[in-house]
């Protein structure tokens, strides 16, 4: 059966656009995960920051996590003074509160993002598809 340009070119966007659709659903895939568990999404640095008051402020000496340490001295010459545990726990808790909420937000944009693209890929996909299907049947 031979095919016509016009037939050919609606088939090869119908590919694109359902390729297209692969990739969006994996990234609504993925931010549903992290609206749903955005502890799981949140990246190690953030994530291993938040583990204990050490990790948090700066002076975690263990081998197998990379932190970076804050300078000892402020601006204006005051040394930094680490504050009691329990304001320092209070305060890392509600960093990683903040954090959460964040991610939760980030991942809620990147859901919508992607719900945006599959939508026009299904419009694309199907005004095409429809003229493909006419193109064969007027050349049948």
């Amino acid at each position: 059966m031979k095919k016509t340009i016009l037939e050919v070119y609606a088939f090869a966007v119908c590919f694109f656009a359902v390729a297209c659709f692969a990739v969006a659903l994996g990234f609504f895939l993925y931010g549903v995960v992290g609206i749903t568990n955005p502890e799981f999404t949140l990246d190690f640095w953030e994530y291993t920051r938040h583990q204990s008051n050490d990790q948090f402020w700066g002076e975690s000496e263990e081998s197998d996590v990379t932190v970076s340490r804050p300078p000892m001295i402020m601006p204006g010459g005051r040394e930094r003074v680490r504050p009691v545990e329990a304001d320092l726990t209070k305060k890392r808790l509600a960093s990683y509160a903040r954090a959460m909420a964040s991610e939760r937000r980030g991942n809620t944009q990147t859901v919508v993002k992607s719900a945006i693209v599959m939508l026009i890929d299904v419009l694309v996909f199907s005004l095409h598809w429809r003229i493909a299907r006419r193109e064969d049947k007027n050349v049948a």
